[in-house]
């Protein structure tokens, strides 16, 4: 990601912040409570990644 695509997205999101701070704060509120069911989710995507790189490592796919 360049600069100036984080420099945007950062903009956009501090725009959000300050024009619907309310909106802002409730969906924080609502994305801290489902804190252990992301935290479960980004933790298998991780470890399905890691099998799959192992897999084929094993099969022979990649080469040294």
């Amino acid at each position: 990601m360049s600069l100036r695509r984080l420099l945007l997205v950062l903009l956009i999101l501090l725009v959000l912040i300050v024009l619907r701070p309310s909106v802002v704060k409730s969906e924080v509120q609502r994305i801290y409570t489902q804190r252990e069911t992301i935290w479960r989710l980004l933790s298998l995507v991780v470890i399905v990644y890691l099998a799959y790189g192992l897999y084929t490592i094993w099969s022979g796919g990649y080469e040294w």
